[in-house]
């Protein structure tokens, strides 16, 4: 694993793309939670405090995660151009004639969407916890922290998705449109069912499993004040269903991308 990982790392480092979509992502995350707890402070906590502090122990890990769940999209982007590389510049090839066998050469870039879920997660943690720090102290900085182990699951969710859009389509640019496009293609499917039919359908579609692990906590409070005094609970999975059918989804994604890869002229 150390050799393969080696390997990829020697191509990444040179992928100046890479370097960029991170240091945006880096840069992106505290600006959009501040934009965000700007929002709640000044238009929805005047009106309706449902929060007492988004931005200290336990409530920041909900916040930060869900902040930066709006750049998974960016990401997976990323894991297409990776995959995508290997194709233009033939270096799967290359690699399976310098030696690897084509299992090692389908693991490493398993590998490397594993690593990049691993990186964006542990970045993410650092904000929550110097944030979290700085504002309530770290005397219950672990309550909650659960949060992070499910965006974990939700960017490898993402990522797998893009991984096997990349290893289907081939092509940088083509494979970054589907990518993009089944979000809005999804939305627009989703809004259909739950007007026509019923809105638990939708609850079970891949990226709406996925974006929902990390939820709004400000939605989730303004949802549970609505249900008390409306009684009507939106529909929603309960989060283990949601995990377990996350990790099917991912399963799924992943054994494709692998199956085609074994079976294709790489």
């Amino acid at each position: 694993m150390k050799k393969l990982l080696s390997i990829e790392y020697a191509k990444l480092k040179k992928l100046n793309s890479l370097r960029i979509i991170l240091l945006v992502y880096a840069i992106m995350i505290p600006l959009v939670m501040f934009m965000l707890s700007s929002f709640y402070y000044n238009v929805i906590h005047p009106l309706i405090p449902i929060l007492d502090d988004i931005w200290g122990f336990p409530s920041i890990w909900n916040f930060a995660t869900y902040s930066a769940s709006f750049f998974n999209v960016l990401m997976g982007v990323t894991v297409v151009i990776v995959v995508c590389n290997e194709y233009s510049y033939r270096t799967m090839k290359q690699n399976v004639i310098d030696g690897l066998s084509k299992r090692e050469v389908i693991i490493s870039k398993f590998l490397v969407v594993f690593a990049l879920s691993t990186i964006v997660t542990l970045y993410t943690a650092i904000v929550a916890l110097v944030f979290g720090g700085i504002n309530s102290g770290f005397s219950n900085a672990l309550e909650d922290s659960y949060f992070i182990l499910i965006y974990y699951l939700q960017t490898l969710g993402y990522f797998s998705f893009a991984f096997f859009f990349a290893v289907l389509v081939k092509r940088t640019a083509l494979s970054i449109i589907f990518f993009i496009v089944s979000f809005i293609v999804e939305s627009i499917i989703g809004s259909i069912i739950t007007a026509t039919l019923s809105a638990k359908i939708y609850l079970f579609f891949p990226l709406n499993v996925f974006s929902t692990l990390t939820p709004s906590p400000i939605m989730s409070q303004l949802n549970a004040l609505a249900a008390k005094q409306t009684g009507e609970v939106p529909p929603a999975l309960e989060l283990s269903t949601n995990i377990a059918i996350s990790l099917g989804y991912m399963a799924l994604f992943f054994v494709i991308a692998y199956q085609v890869l074994k079976r294709r002229d790489l």
